[in-house]
């Protein structure tokens, strides 16, 4: 805090020598004028003052019969004076500072996680679609209305988050998983007014276990994608078995849906293999609002080659994501070569495809009870099809809506 205050007011280093300087030193104590930092060296010292102090040694001096040189300047008093001689200095670092509180009203990052079957290609055109991109303001997004649009678009989509960290828009998903209990206490906070849980699929209910709301299907049902499971709206009956008000709760339980997903793997005979050749040619590169330029200017003039990128956003405090990156770029020459499989090296591919397929389903919590799926011979090479019948926890919560008769007569007793 001193060294703060001392800053502001502004503090000399001085060198002092002459006829008594330690006398100097003890007046300047009895006036109460602070002196710190003090070395000795030999025949002069030197030491540091407030700028207001130094002011006030004109009659100590003279007493003394000392000499006082000034080494040093610190402050804030001496960084304004200096900054009036450097006025276009100023004036870019306001327009920087311009510059990024206006960048910081966009969003320029965008980042996924929890996608796996679901790529982030396809996740970028479905925020394309809502108008959600690179430049977006900040101010306009209703994050609550796009992830329900999101879980709505993806059938494999159980629970989303949308959050925005500086201009860093982060898309959170859960693919056919139950939400942890963190999860489902966030989404009951949202939830005021209740919540229904709906089939996020359609399919048959296989299993059902309320834990709070009404259920509206039993084992056996047939239910299309958006339809209500276990509702979040609960009856309040008069004696006589009508319905006098509804109550609301965040629908909860578990259920199974049934359903069959279809399955075609192809793995062709012929396939092209890259030899590389060893050669290699790099370059540097800055990116900026999407646009690449990269040095030198000259083009790469291999006929085939890979281009191996690295590159970094560069973000400001930790928090402002700018639409600039830096990074180099290496081109790797090769050769195609083209080869066959046999049937057998084929066949083991294609089984090899198929059962990281499955244990795709597994790691996700879909549980696979029949498989149905055929080898066959087609154009150029060996097709895997047929269906899988599954189980999976495919439900999601919705804002729940009331009945019209949830709006009683005021009229009725």
């Amino acid at each position: 805090m001193i060294g703060i205050l001392r800053y502001l007011k502004g503090y000399l280093k001085i060198k002092v020598w002459g006829y008594s300087p330690e006398r100097f030193m003890n007046l300047c104590t009895n006036r109460g004028i602070i002196l710190w930092g003090l070395s000795g060296y030999g025949g002069y010292y030197v030491m540091y003052i407030g700028l207001s102090d130094f002011f006030l040694l004109k009659d100590i001096v003279k007493k003394t019969k000392t000499k006082v040189a000034v080494l040093e300047r610190h402050g804030l008093p001496f960084f304004v004076r200096d900054m009036r001689r450097r006025k276009m200095f100023v004036a870019g670092v306001g327009l920087c500072l311009l510059f990024l509180v206006v960048m910081s009203q966009f969003v320029w990052a965008i980042e996924f996680t929890g996608n796996e079957r679901i790529t982030e290609d396809e996740l970028y055109a479905f925020l394309s679609s809502e108008g959600v991109g690179y430049g977006v303001k900040k101010k306009g997004l209703d994050l609550e209305a796009l992830e329900d649009a999101l879980r709505e678009s993806f059938a494999q989509v159980t629970w989303t988050s949308l959050r925005l960290n500086g201009t860093k828009l982060t898309v959170a998903i859960k693919e056919n998983e139950l939400p942890t209990k963190e999860e489902q206490q966030e989404r009951a906070e949202r939830f005021e007014n209740g919540a229904d849980l709906v089939a996020a699929r359609s399919g048959i209910v296989a299993d059902i276990l309320t834990r709070s709301g009404v259920p509206q299907v039993k084992i056996g049902d047939f239910v299309e994608k958006g339809d209500i499971l276990i509702s979040g709206c609960i009856p309040v009956a008069n004696d006589d078995g009508t319905v006098r008000e509804w109550d609301t709760a965040v629908a909860d339980g578990d259920v199974v849906l049934e359903y069959e997903e279809a399955l075609r793997v192809f793995q062709p005979f012929s396939y092209t293999y890259k030899n590389y050749t060893g050669r290699e040619k790099e370059y540097r590169f800055f990116s900026l609002f999407g646009k690449r330029y990269r040095f030198p200017f000259t083009r790469c003039r291999y006929v085939k080659y890979d281009e191996l990128m690295q590159e970094k956003r560069l973000c400001l405090f930790g928090q402002i994501d700018l639409p600039v990156y830096t990074g180099r770029i290496v081109c790797r020459e090769y050769l195609p070569v083209d080869a066959v499989y046999d049937a057998d090296n084929a066949r083991a591919l294609l089984e090899d495809k198929f059962e990281k397929i499955i244990d795709g389903f597994e790691e996700k919590g879909v549980h696979i009870i029949q498989k149905d799926v055929k080898i066959g011979k087609g154009e150029n090479g060996l097709v895997l099809s047929g269906t899988l019948k599954v189980h999976q926890q495919a439900v999601w919560q919705k804002a729940a809506v009331l009945p019209e008769e949830a709006n009683p007569d005021p009229d009725a007793p």
